[in-house]
């Protein structure tokens, strides 16, 4: 990824949480884990990784801890009243943020480095080849 830092900003679909800062973004992929299928409803999850301190978070998320398949706590933030998912933690990945790319306000800044999690993406899930694949975190 880039070292320079981009600007983020974003909100959910009803607005009630909005966020804001400049950072470099760490990491940009595709997860296709059978938890980001669930949580988005979707075939798979985009997310950009961040520094968190570099976030400022403008509202309350509602949240839902869970373990990950090797026994790390996730957790999920969603807005409370619309329920759009915004963001994800990682228990090993201390300070750090995903931001689920729908909710930016330019998704321009997202350019995937890899798919994740390909051993559990949905047969009809078309990927750009040009990307790396991973069947776990890679």
């Amino acid at each position: 990824m880039s070292d320079d830092p981009v600007n983020l900003s974003g909100c959910c679909l009803c607005g009630s949480i909005r966020y804001e800062g400049r950072a470099e973004i760490v990491r940009a992929v595709n997860c296709h884990c059978l938890d980001c299928q669930q949580a988005t409803g979707g075939a798979f999850a985009s997310l950009v990784f961040v520094e968190k301190d570099a976030l400022a978070i403008d509202g309350e998320t509602a949240t839902f801890e869970h373990s990950s398949d090797r026994g790390s706590t996730m957790i999920k933030h969603f807005c409370p009243t619309c329920g759009s998912p915004l963001f994800s933690e990682n228990s090993t990945r201390v300070g750090m943020i995903g931001i689920r790319v729908g909710t930016l306000n330019d998704t321009s800044v997202f350019s995937p480095t890899a798919n994740i999690f390909c051993d559990s993406a949905m047969p009809a899930t078309a990927m750009d080849p040009s990307l790396e694949r991973h069947n776990r975190m890679g």
